[in-house]
């Protein structure tokens, strides 16, 4: 009797331990692969200086910036209010990162973005990915090329202390 005893509050611990598991995974993952940081300025000026430094960035250029509410708007939406999607790219990391056939199907996810966004207290917010989770999920090369692409992003974006980080 002792040993079923045993046996059961094992089995109980363990299942306990993967649905705790999974509902804390379940509740953080999101807070986790994407990034958000208030702005300090409002957002014209905020799109204005995170285009300015991707395109003062050696090898780094802005490919397109999205108005977002417009798109909306102009396709029979409502609108959001004030949001834009900046989106930049390197060719060097490009090409390394698409290069290999067993890598191209990562180009879903390129170019990288910033989403620079006035919420409606009035207060400004930029997203992007954790390039430090992204590059986690992915592992080998792809890692290693999200890693020195992060960091340099990182440096881009000191202005609203950008730090990719596993939490």
């Amino acid at each position: 009797m002792k040993n079923i005893t045993i046996i059961a509050s094992i089995l109980l611990g363990f299942t306990l331990g993967i649905l705790f598991t999974g509902i804390t995974l379940s509740i953080s993952s999101g807070e986790m692969m994407i990034k958000e940081f208030k702005s300090p300025y409002n957002f014209e000026k905020s799109v204005e200086i995170i285009t300015n430094r991707i395109n003062a960035k050696e090898g780094w250029h802005v490919t397109n910036t999205i108005d977002q509410n417009k798109e909306i708007i102009d396709n029979g939406g409502k609108g959001i209010g004030k949001y834009a999607i900046i989106k930049y790219c390197h060719a060097k990391f490009s090409e390394r990162m698409l290069k290999e056939d067993n890598r191209k199907k990562i180009g879903n996810m390129m170019p990288k973005s910033f989403a620079v966004y006035e919420k409606a207290d009035g207060q400004v917010f930029i997203s992007t990915m954790n390039g430090a989770i992204m590059g986690k999920i992915f592992g080998g090369e792809i890692e290693n090329i999200i890693e020195e692409v992060s960091l340099e992003v990182e440096d881009m974006m000191r202005f609203i202390h950008l730090k990719y980080s596993l939490f």
